[in-house]
């Protein structure tokens, strides 16, 4: 199978009538597809108006707040989205979770893939034995309220009255300034802000560095109405390299997360639940190492090369039918 990727850089913000305009301009490429896919929601318009002018049948990958947030905009954003998911071979969501938020919206042409990575990379040249880690827990996300820093800050610091050397990195782009500020506060006011490092801006090799000395990676997401977490790639990352996760429930780490093997599952918003379950993983040398290796099997189960397998399968399948209309 040969794979054409448009380099082309297209704006994600482009009204929904503008997308006939860029499928008229994209249609030269399409010719010589058998199939249209759109990776990101943003773009599933221009798929659509792009698989109609080229008869080609076309698919959507899901993955989280775009997949929704269009169905609660304006009418006419509302229309279309919809139009192009329905329309859609099929809608590849990237978990469960995200399945069931597109279920109520009537939408019955959805099959789960969950993402993969790369193993080769976070397992390069090896993988460092849990117990010669450091006492450190890592967060990899950018700085905004959905990735519920705020709730896993006070866990920390609950977490810290036991393991006194215990530190906190926290990864990720602070352009919210105000939320950054909001956290910066907090670590103060719990008597942490010198045991907690914020950090951004680093290369794949740096975080790698990270993820190879620290224990184990927390994120806490939470979902507000359209906004969620679809899936959350760094609990495989962390789980390639070693690292028990622990992740929130009713969101996409349902997928990504096995509780009780290679992490744990938490209710959102639940500082006290996260510091449990942080106690069980750093006061457990014997639950950790075997949480460590489920996670290093776990995250080879999503491979990319095995996730790559399972599209090209809904791929095959839908040779047989009709194109889209």
């Amino acid at each position: 199978m040969k794979v054409f990727i448009l380099t082309t850089e297209l704006n994600y913000k482009v009204s929904y009538f503008a997308a006939i305009w860029y499928a008229w301009r994209l249609r030269k490429y399409a010719k010589e597809c058998d199939f249209i896919h759109s990776f990101a929601e943003q773009y599933s318009y221009i798929a659509y108006w792009l698989a109609k002018l080229t008869d080609k049948k076309f698919f959507v990958t899901a993955h989280g707040t775009w997949a929704v947030l269009p169905f609660s905009l304006s009418f006419h954003k509302r229309y279309f989205h919809r139009k192009s998911f329905e329309k859609a071979a099929k809608i590849i969501c990237v978990s469960r979770y995200t399945e069931r938020r597109l279920v109520e919206f009537g939408l019955n042409n959805l099959h789960v893939i969950n993402n993969g990575i790369n193993t080769k990379k976070f397992i390069r040249p090896s993988i460092t034995p849990w117990q010669e880690r450091q006492n450190l827990i890592v967060s990899v996300g950018n700085l905004k309220r959905r990735k519920g820093y705020h709730i896993s800050i006070p866990a920390f610091a609950k977490t810290r009255a036991r393991f006194k050397d215990l530190r906190y990195y926290i990864v990720g782009d602070q352009s919210d300034r105000a939320y950054f500020d909001q956290l910066k506060r907090l670590c103060f006011e719990l008597g942490v802000r010198e045991s907690v490092d914020f950090v951004q801006h680093i290369s794949d090799d740096e975080l790698i560095a990270i993820y190879k000395k620290a224990r184990l990676l927390v994120l806490s997401s939470i979902s507000e109405k359209s906004h969620f977490e679809g899936f959350g790639l760094v609990y495989l990352e962390a789980n390639a390299s070693g690292l028990p996760v622990i992740g929130s429930l009713e969101s996409g780490a349902e997928d990504a997360i096995r509780d009780g093997r290679t992490g744990f599952l938490v209710s959102q918003n639940d500082s006290e639940g996260i510091a449990e379950a942080i106690i069980k993983i750093l006061g457990n040398k014997n639950l950790a190492e075997t949480m460590s290796s489920e996670a290093i099997k776990w995250a080879s189960e999503h491979d990319m090369d095995k996730v790559i397998m399972k599209y090209k399968g809904i791929y095959a399948s839908s040779v047989i039918n009709k194109p889209n209309k």
